[in-house]
C-alpha cells in the first residue's frame, strides 16, 4: 500500500489507494480487505484519521464510489468543527 498527500493552499489531498476501501470505513476506522497484519492497519487508519481531524483534507481512496464527488466538492473528510461557545451578540 502507498498513499500520497498532495497540499494545497485552502485544503490537503489525501490519495489513499487501498487504506480504505471507503472513507466511511477509515473514519470507523474498521479495517476492510486483505490485511496481513490487522493491528498495524488498525494503527495506520487512526493516524490517517487523526490527520484528517487536524488538516482540512479531503480523502480519496481508490475503491470508494463517492470519490469523484468528494474531489470535485473539495469535501473534507472530517469538517471543522463549532468553538466550543459562542459569544453573544452584543445588545
Amino acid at each position: 500500500h502507498l498513499s500520497v498527500v498532495v497540499t494545497a493552499p485552502q485544503v490537503t489531498y489525501f490519495l489513499a489507494g487501498d487504506a480504505s476501501y471507503t472513507q466511511e470505513l477509515m473514519l470507523a476506522e474498521q479495517v476492510d480487505g486483505v490485511s496481513m497484519d490487522r493491528q498495524s492497519a488498525r494503527r495506520t487508519l487512526a493516524r490517517v484519521h487523526e490527520f484528517c481531524r487536524q488538516t482540512p483534507t479531503v480523502y480519496l481512496p481508490s475503491h470508494d464510489p463517492d470519490t469523484p464527488d468528494r474531489l470535485a466538492n473539495q469535501q473534507v473528510a472530517v469538517p471543522a468543527s463549532l468553538p466550543a461557545f459562542l459569544p453573544l451578540a452584543a445588545a
